[in-house]
Formats: structure tokens, C-alpha cells, sequence
């Protein structure tokens, strides 16, 4: 059944991108700051017959751009499958100082994750 789709949960910053600040800052100036091969890895995913679900801990404010980031990547002609991103619903100051002063993007992911789980 449809409900039994088997899926992937991907991070962004530090699995998609080369690191979690930088992963986040970079694109914004327009660099590349994705781990060579990840498209072509996630699109061998999609072609096994998996669902890709992508999470960050990114603040809401960035949701338009983390979406375009996404879709616009691309390797060697390859994007990154299409699939729904799930993104902290917390303001950026709160995102930041998560990520960055506090080091536990994690808080967010884990309870995510468990909800997720739940459905």
C-alpha cells in the first residue's frame, strides 16, 4: 500500500552540504558547498525504489531558499530528487543560536524524527 512506501530521511547541512554553518552561509554567496556525488547518490536511491524526505534544522525564514537550494542543485547534470522538506518551524536568531552556540541541531531532528515515527 501506499502508506508502506519505503523512505529516506535525509539531513541537509553536514550530509548534503560539507558542513552545517557553512553548508547553510556558502550558497547564499553562491558557492558550491555540497559533497561531490551526492545527487548521483540520492538519484541511484530514487531509482531503488525509495522515497526521499529532507530535514533541516534551518530557521522557517529560510524555507523558500533551502527549497530552491535543493531543487536547483546540481553534479555533473544530475539534480537531487524531488521530495518534501521538513524545516524548523523556530525563528532564525533561535535556529542560529541552536545550531551554532548551542551545537544541537539535533533537538529539533530527534523530535521530528519520533513524530514522523508516529504516523
Amino acid at each position: 500500500s501506499d502508506v508502506c512506501k519505503r523512505q529516506i530521511i535525509s539531513d541537509i547541512d553536514g550530509t548534503i552540504t560539507r558542513s552545517d554553518v557553512l553548508g547553510q552561509l556558502m550558497p547564499i554567496i553562491g558557492q558550491d558547498w555540497s559533497h561531490p556525488g551526492v545527487t548521483s547518490l540520492y538519484s541511484d536511491i530514487k531509482k531503488n525504489g525509495y522515497e526521499l524526505l529532507y530535514l533541516s534544522s534551518r530557521a522557517i525564514g529560510l524555507a523558500d531558499f533551502t527549497r530552491g537550494y535543493l531543487d536547483n542543485l546540481r553534479q555533473d547534470g544530475i539534480a537531487l530528487p524531488k521530495g518534501p522538506v521538513i524545516i524548523s518551524p523556530d525563528r532564525l536568531v533561535k535556529s542560529i543560536s541552536r545550531e551554532v552556540i548551542d551545537r544541537k541541531p539535533k533537538q529539533f531532528k530527534i523530535g521530528t524524527l519520533r513524530r514522523i515515527l508516529e504516523l
